[in-house]
């Protein structure tokens, strides 16, 4: 399956379980695999022919920046829905990476991945 990766798309959003936690904004790695087939804009090299990833980027971001979430699992669903309804994606993979989040242990980041079909 052809796809096309977004890796390390920085956004700040609000977002925690407690009102603490979502006073301030805080940054989110979010990576995004999308699934197509990629064979008709790899002979066409026309734009028209294939998922813009300059506009999937710009939507992913602007949705997030706009957002209050609780949990990463929301943030990334929220994501995925957004992304398979764009015609000619067949599904997608969603990670979306809190770094240094605010546990008592010694942790670099927390991230959930969730994949979803198309349709």
């Amino acid at each position: 399956m052809d796809r096309i990766s977004i890796h390390a798309l920085r956004v700040e959003t609000r977002i925690g379980v407690t009102e603490q936690e979502r006073a301030e904004p805080r940054a989110l790695r979010i990576d995004i695999d999308i699934w197509a087939d990629l064979d008709r804009p790899g002979a066409s090299d026309d734009l028209a022919d294939t998922i813009d990833y300059h506009s999937v980027t710009a939507r992913v971001a602007e949705m997030v920046t706009s957002m209050e979430a609780k949990l990463l699992e929301h943030v990334a669903g929220e994501i995925a829905a957004l992304i398979v309804a764009i015609e000619g994606v067949d599904g997608v993979s969603v990670e979306v990476t809190k770094e240094s989040p605010p546990i008592a242990e010694d942790v670099d980041s927390v991230s959930v991945r969730i994949e979803r079909p198309a349709g």
